[in-house]
C-alpha cells in the first residue's frame, strides 16, 4: 500500500476528533488486515471512486462509539440506537471528507457515497478492491480514564 494514501486519512482523523471533539488522538501501528471483517461494534462504512476506487471503514467498540455520540451531542446515552449510528455515519462522512481535502491537495479526486453504517461484532465485509486492507488504530481517552479505539480501514484499488 502506497503510504501517500495513509497520510491523508491520518491528518483527517486527528483535525476532525480534534476540532469537532475537542479530542487528541494518538495513532497506533498501522496493520495489514487478514480479515474482511468489521473491528468493532459500530462501524461507518463508504465506497470511494474517482481518480482511485476504494472503501473506508471507521469502527469504534459500543463504549468508543456512545463517547463520540455523548461528546457530540452533549447527551448521556448508554444504548446503541439510531441517534448514535446517525452520528457515527455523520462522524464516517465528516472524516471522509476531510481525508479528500487532503487527497486533493495531491491531485487525487474523490468522490463519496453515502455512508451506511452496521452494528455487531465481526461482520464480514465485502471491500471492493482485491488489494489488501490497512488499519489504522486511533487511541483516544474516554471521560479522562479508560483508553478506547477507532480504527479506520481502508483499501484503495491501484
Amino acid at each position: 500500500m502506497d503510504v501517500r494514501y495513509m497520510n491523508p486519512f491520518i491528518v483527517a482523523t486527528q483535525v476532525v476528533f480534534r476540532t469537532m471533539l475537542g479530542i487528541n488522538v494518538k495513532m497506533g501501528k498501522p496493520i495489514l488486515k487478514q480479515t474482511r471483517r468489521t473491528s468493532g461494534d459500530v462501524t461507518g462504512i463508504m465506497g470511494l471512486a474517482g481518480d482511485q476506487r476504494g472503501t473506508l471503514c471507521i469502527s469504534f467498540r459500543k463504549n468508543g462509539a456512545l463517547f463520540i455520540y455523548n461528546t457530540l451531542m452533549g447527551d448521556g446515552c448508554q444504548e446503541i440506537n439510531e441517534d448514535v449510528i446517525d452520528a457515527i455515519g455523520e462522524l464516517t462522512n465528516i472524516i471522509s471528507g476531510q481525508a479528500r481535502k487532503e487527497f486533493e491537495r495531491q491531485n487525487l479526486h474523490l468522490k463519496a457515497a453515502i455512508p451506511m453504517v452496521v452494528v455487531g461484532n465481526d461482520v464480514e465485509m465485502n471491500f471492493i478492491t482485491t488489494l489488501p486492507i490497512v488499519s489504522l488504530p486511533f487511541y483516544f481517552s474516554v471521560n479522562g480514564g479508560s483508553e478506547e479505539v477507532m480504527y479506520l480501514d481502508f483499501s484503495f484499488e491501484d
